[in-house]
């Protein structure tokens, strides 16, 4: 009974290797449970795909897609293996597999989960401690969209594993790790500051310590230059160094202000966000628990819960109030919450039943959470179908987030059955949206206050006219707020012109529209020449042409 909670039975044996096969499979399970079938991955996870996807053709690193630079390459260049061995004429069949990569990614990251809470502790409580990461709703749902997290958390938690062994070997590997961990998200390079000063600290009594410190940064370096060099190359920066020493010289330049009450703020609401439902319960008692006796590898885990915290501290300077930056401390965050439980046990002689108890009770929140939170399927599902009648049927239109993102498709090679997969260079962007509110202002709580002007436009005429003198105005003034570059938008040989208005049920939406959609018939030079209703589906969106002989815009607008 005791060694379900310390640490004095071998770490793989028998039943915890059973037991661990059954929380995996669970993990699987839930995640399939919430696949979103048929829906395809939109926004980093897109560019991601098209990535991996000409990675996996070309066999060249992409110098961007779509305009967009890739400079956190590491995860789609992962992806790209399992495309080159992969077979179908179907876009999202593509897409499903990033999905079962990322997911399979993140069912396995319980094993060192499992190992570096069996450092501390024993089988039973080690086994929770994989419960606790497996179900944690803000990693299930960041598993089904096929980015970077789910491997980024793998190659950092196993370095971290690593290096608590006491074998020397396994510490160098744990540089190499860190390595591919900075290839995937450039913020890794923070651990390189902990992980050299423990080495050194830990083994300072050595002789021979400097030429074996030298020998861990060579295997550093080794596994992170190929890729950095290749970056050079393909993008002009490296995208580590880069990014890291332009971030700290936006603050320090005084470039950026920084508003100390703003970013407290958001710190402390992207904390709330993250530890609720689960964390929020276990975390006080467990943090306690765990540095109540201190010692070496204690003093690791602090040092790496630290400069992991420092990108969350730098997108709250930001303010980003983001959940999605926390997860990187997930793993601690569960090791942590075990010693409540261990508290606990400690206390009352039923170990298992307490263990049981707490693992279901971890299950049912997780799903609890899950049900209330999880997107309308059939809503995105439509939304997506939907989409592909806008992209149809228009050209440049109004946007209308967060739908919009299915009908920026390319050009019909790219949703034909048995064309893909294509080079990203093959297709042509075919639908533009332009617009009608500042997204970044506008999603902040103090919108009004901080500049949001999704309400500026008081009538369609207003907007149509409006819109079309910034295209005119956008060869010698390219500020256009145009989803896509640019020069994308001007080398398609646009008529410079707004062409159709899109209009849905969403009550969110600027007035403008939402009169365009309940009245349409106020508006004689449009004509409607979609309603998704009239196709059976039950989210209502309808598309209207412009027809300019009959629009007479307003002169002030010019």
């Amino acid at each position: 009974m005791q060694n379900l909670i310390e640490g004095k039975s071998p770490i793989f044996y028998r039943n915890s290797i059973i037991f661990l096969g059954i929380i995996g499979l669970a993990g699987f399970l839930i995640r399939f449970f919430y696949f979103p079938e048929g829906i395809p991955i939109t926004l980093d996870g897109y560019t991601s795909f098209w990535y991996a996807n000409d990675l996996s053709l070309s066999g060249t690193f992409p110098a961007n897609v779509f305009g967009v630079t890739v400079a956190n390459n590491g995860w789609p260049t992962f992806l790209s293996i399992f495309f080159s061995i992969f077979n179908s004429d179907n876009f999202l069949h593509y897409m499903d597999l990033q999905r079962y990569v990322s997911i399979i990614i993140s069912v396995i990251t319980i094993i060192p989960v499992f190992v570096l809470c069996r450092r501390f502790c024993g089988n039973g409580l080690s086994l929770l401690g994989t419960v606790f990461f497996i179900f944690q709703p803000r990693i299930i749902e960041n598993s089904l969209l096929g980015i970077t997290e789910p491997l980024f958390i793998l190659l950092v938690v196993s370095c971290l594993v690593l290096f608590l062994q006491d074998n020397l070997k396994l510490k160098y590997i744990s540089f190499a790790f860190l390595a591919l961990a900075c290839l995937v998200r450039y913020e890794g390079i923070v651990l390189i500051l902990p992980l050299s000063f423990l080495f050194i600290f830990k083994n300072r009594r050595d002789k021979i310590i400097i030429p074996k410190f030298l020998l861990a940064i060579s295997i550093f370096a080794m596994v992170l230059l190929p890729m950095l060099f290749v970056r050079m190359d393909t993008i002009g920066y490296d995208g580590v160094f880069s990014h890291s020493v332009s971030a700290i010289e936006v603050y320090t330049s005084g470039s950026k202000i920084v508003h100390v009450s703003e970013s407290i703020f958001t710190l402390a609401k992207s904390t709330a966000l993250t530890v609720f439902p689960i964390f929020f319960i276990f975390l006080p008692l467990g943090i306690y628990g765990f540095f109540r006796n201190r010692n070496f590898d204690k003093y690791v885990i602090l040092l790496f819960l630290i400069f992991m915290s420092l990108p969350i501290i730098y997108a709250s300077v930001r303010e980003i109030a983001e959940p999605r930056y926390f997860l990187t401390l997930f793993p601690i965050l569960s090791l942590f919450s075990i010693y409540t439980v261990k508290e606990i046990t400690r206390k009352f002689d039923k170990t298992k039943l307490i263990i049981i108890i707490v693992g279901i009770t971890v299950l049912s929140l997780s799903i609890v959470y899950l049900d209330y939170t999880k997107i309308d399927y059939q809503h995105e599902l439509e939304a997506y179908q939907i989409g592909l009648e806008v992209h149809k049927r228009t050209s440049i239109i109004n946007d209308y987030f967060p739908e919009v993102k299915y009908a920026h498709g390319k050009d019909d090679v790219f949703w034909n059955l048995g064309t893909f997969p294509v080079l990203h260079s093959e297709t042509e962007r075919k639908v533009y949206a332009v617009r009608n509110y500042d997204r970044a202002t506008c999603s902040k709580e103090n919108a009004l206050q901080t500049g949001c002007i999704q309400y500026e436009y008081t009538s369609l005429n207003e907007f149509i006219a409006k819109t079309n003198s910034e295209i005119k105005k956008l060869e010698n003034d390219p500020t256009l707020n145009v989803v896509g570059k640019p020069s994308e938008f001007i080398g398609a040989g646009k008529n410079n012109s707004l062409t159709h208005i899109v209009a849905d049920e969403n009550p969110n939406r600027p007035e403008f529209l939402k009169d365009v959609f309940k009245n349409e018939e106020k508006f004689p030079y449009l004509t409607k020449i979609y309603d998704s209703s009239e196709h059976g589906y039950e989210y209502q969106l309808k598309i209207f042409r412009i027809d300019y002989e009959k629009f007479e815009p307003i002169e002030e607008f010019n």
